[in-house]
C-alpha cells in the first residue's frame, strides 16, 4: 500500500520578487509570498515510516534558502541580458532595464521565473536529499496566491 506524507506551508513560505515573460512581453517586477509543499509517496519501511520528517524539512529549508527575500531572475532566457557592474547587476529584459544590488538578486538556471519553473527548480534542489528511502514519487507544489499554484513531480520508478 502506498502512503503519502506532506510537509510544507508555514516555515516553508518565502517572499521574493520576480518578473516573467508572458506572450512575448515582460510583466512588471512584482513579488509574492510563495508557499511550498512537498508530498512524498511510497511504501513505508518495516518500522512504519516512509521517511523522517527531519530529513524532508532539511531538504526544503536548503532548497528555499537562496530565494528568500531576493529578486529572482532567469539566467537562461535569451530575452534577458544580465551583466555585473561593481556590486550591482544590470538586467535588461526587452525595453526594461533594472539595476539592483547583486546581493539582492538570485539568477536562476531557468528560461523564465514562472511558478511552474520555480516548482521544478526547487524539486531538483530537494531531490538529492530524498534518494534511498524507497519513495515512489515526490511532488513539490508552489503557490503564489490562494488560487494559483504549480506542481512539479518526479517518479523514482
Amino acid at each position: 500500500m502506498l502512503t503519502t506524507v506532506e510537509v510544507g506551508r508555514g516555515e516553508f513560505s518565502f517572499s521574493a520578487a520576480h518578473t516573467g515573460l508572458h506572450d512575448g512581453k515582460f510583466e512588471p517586477l512584482h513579488g509574492h509570498t510563495f508557499q511550498v509543499t512537498l508530498r512524498l509517496s511510497g511504501t513505508p519501511a518495516d518500522d512504519g515510516m516512509l521517511i523522517g520528517f527531519g530529513e524532508v524539512k532539511a531538504a526544503l529549508r536548503e532548497a528555499i534558502a537562496p530565494l528568500r527575500r531576493r529578486t529572482m531572475m532567469p539566467g537562461r532566457s535569451p530575452e534577458v541580458l544580465i551583466t555585473s557592474e561593481n556590486d550591482t547587476l544590470s538586467i535588461v529584459a526587452g525595453r526594461k532595464r533594472y539595476v539592483l544590488p547583486a546581493e539582492d538578486v538570485v539568477v536562476l538556471p531557468l528560461v523564465n521565473t514562472t511558478t511552474e519553473t520555480i516548482a521544478g527548480y526547487l524539486l531538483e534542489r530537494a531531490l538529492p536529499h530524498l534518494h534511498g528511502y524507497g519513495l515512489a514519487t515526490v511532488e513539490l507544489a508552489v503557490s503564489e496566491a490562494p488560487d494559483i499554484s504549480a506542481t512539479a513531480r518526479f517518479d523514482f520508478t
